[in-house]
């Protein structure tokens, strides 16, 4: 069972990272996640994303300084940002916060009876 609750009948992994606006901190978390998972042969392990919790970025590239990070260290970044959405909450096995307000407001979004966070 994963930390969801959920039984995850496919080998994969789906884990997601979250921020506020989902063009900075978390998007830079996938990025680097994937980048790490690529880099051990492991990626058909795992299925990766990140979202936002507010959602006026919704659609908006990576900010200029965490694009620039990431290619300067070599990890490909591509996100068009976006915001939780209710199925995010069963879809994923993982969601990892960037903060305690992402967690407080992830908290507030979830579906009701829903104790995976």
């Amino acid at each position: 069972m994963a930390a969801n609750g959920n039984t995850n009948s496919s080998n994969t992994t789906k884990v997601l990272f979250v921020c506020l606006g989902n063009i900075c901190r978390s998007t830079m978390a996938e990025a680097v996640f994937k980048h790490a998972v690529e880099k051990r042969g492991i990626s058909t392990e795992f299925e990766v994303d990140s979202a936002g919790t507010a959602s006026y970025h919704v659609g908006a590239s990576p900010d200029s300084r965490s694009a620039e990070t990431c290619r300067k260290n070599g990890v490909p970044m591509k996100h068009r940002a976006r915001q939780v959405t209710n199925e995010d909450f069963t879809k994923f096995d993982y969601i990892l916060c960037m903060d305690e307000e992402n967690l407080r407001d992830l908290k507030d979004m979830a579906p009701k009876g829903h104790k995976s966070i």
